[in-house]
């Protein structure tokens, strides 16, 4: 009997149990704000030495079809308004009283094969808007991006233009120190965020 197929349908919430489960690893006490369908912007609670966080998960699978890096994580989706409007927020953009602190993204090869990336929710809005600068340029042909999945991988790309290039850099340089980084105290004072 093998693992379960892991798919767009179930990575979501594989992701936030794998987030749990490394959480209460290093210490953190873990409560799943979705079972009670509480808050838009957020996925999970986390307390740890007198203080708390909201934690909002973005789960994707691991792409076996690339060769050399199949290790790709999402921010979400873009909408029409996050493409044509740079001041729209990508995180935190429900109404509620819910909102992130910490966002983690999450490639998921099996249950047990997995990395996350461990964001304060500054650098992740940073990277995410650096990413949609991205969209915001036209493509080789002219024509405008639809909106659609925003991604990122840590395997170096080339891109067609400097100015994409640029763009691609400084997303990699951004995200880099915040692999696997459950510390939350250590992130969130980091001089990135």
């Amino acid at each position: 009997m093998g693992l379960p197929q892991i798919d767009r349908m179930n990575v979501g919430k594989i992701a936030e149990r794998i987030v749990a489960n490394e959480l209460e690893a290093h210490g953190f006490l873990v409560r799943d704000l979705n079972l009670e369908g509480l808050a838009a912007n957020v996925d999970l609670l986390a307390g740890k030495n007198g203080q708390t966080w909201q934690i909002q998960v973005k789960g994707c699978t691991y792409d076996a079809t690339y060769e050399r890096n199949g290790w790709w994580f999402g921010y979400g989706f873009c909408t029409e308004e996050h493409i044509h409007n740079c001041d729209a927020p990508f995180f935190n953009r429900r109404a509620g009283s819910f909102h992130a602190d910490i966002v983690v993204l999450v490639c998921v090869k099996t249950p047990k094969d997995y990395q996350c990336v461990v964001l304060p929710i500054g650098v992740a809005e940073t990277a995410a808007q650096t990413n949609l600068a991205l969209f915001r340029m036209k493509k080789h042909d002219g024509s405008d991006h639809k909106p659609g999945k925003v991604w990122f991988s840590f395997y170096p790309t080339k891109a067609r233009t400097p100015d994409r290039q640029k763009l691609l850099d400084r997303e990699l340089e951004l995200l880099t120190p915040y692999k696997d980084k459950w510390d939350f105290e250590m992130i969130e004072q980091s001089p990135n965020s």
